[in-house]
């Protein structure tokens, strides 16, 4: 009832039928991909996992909604305007628009190109994804490494809490991308770690080359 309710405000997720894969993906086989075939035994066995004991009606409805909102980067350019509204923020905004940006560069239109993994259910098709098929590669995960780099951003150069709310943001939408099978965890895993760091490198050279007399973090003292 609740994942019913959720897609029709949300057309963009939705129950996808193996027939819908199929015709999406012809080269999708028919039977399950052999071990270490495009991802890891252990990747599989993690998202195995997922879906015998921990997918149910609530979490079906919640992680779409997570993953929704890591779409494109949807709530952490949402935070970037905000902040750029604020004449206190607005470095920290431009900031954080740079990460992303270089982010993307970095994780969707290099790595991912030059890597080609397919996503789990183009190879697996038991993981049956209960949202709309997304396009492009599989590793690294593009949601994982903007949410992760944001967090960094907002970590270093933000109020205490902003940082702690929005690492916990970033590793919820992070798994919800394993959980609902678009991504293997080892995909999770590396753009998490390579989102974070691009963000750590974009504040740590913001401070050193473009220094100001509101240094970038100088908020954190009223943030506790």
């Amino acid at each position: 009832m609740w994942q019913k309710n959720f897609n029709a405000c949300f057309p963009l997720c939705f129950p996808m039928r193996r027939d819908i894969i199929k015709a999406k993906y012809p080269a999708v086989p028919e039977k399950r991909a052999l071990p270490g075939e495009g991802a890891s035994f252990m990747d599989v066995k993690i998202l195995e996992f997922f879906r015998d004991f921990l997918h149910n009606d609530f979490t079906r409805f919640f992680f779409p909604l997570i993953s929704f909102l890591g779409n494109a980067g949807l709530i952490w350019l949402t935070i970037a305007v905000i902040l750029l509204c604020v004449r206190r923020w607005r470095r920290v905004g431009v900031l954080l628009l740079v990460a992303l940006a270089v982010t993307f560069l970095i994780n969707d239109i290099i790595l991912k190109n030059i890597v080609e993994r397919p996503r789990p259910f183009v190879d697996h098709p038991e993981l049956i994804p209960p949202i709309r098929l997304p396009d492009g590669f599989s590793f690294p995960s593009g949601h994982s490494a903007s949410s992760f780099a944001a967090a960094a951003v907002l970590l270093f150069c933000g109020k205490r809490w902003w940082g702690i709310a929005a690492l916990i943001l970033a590793g919820l939408i992070a798994f919800s991308r394993a959980f609902l099978f678009v991504h293997y965890p080892s995909d999770v895993l590396i753009g998490s770690l390579l989102g974070f760091a691009v963000g750590t490198a974009c504040v740590f050279l913001a401070r050193r080359f473009f220094p100001s007399e509101t240094p970038l973090g100088a908020g954190k003292a009223g943030g506790k």
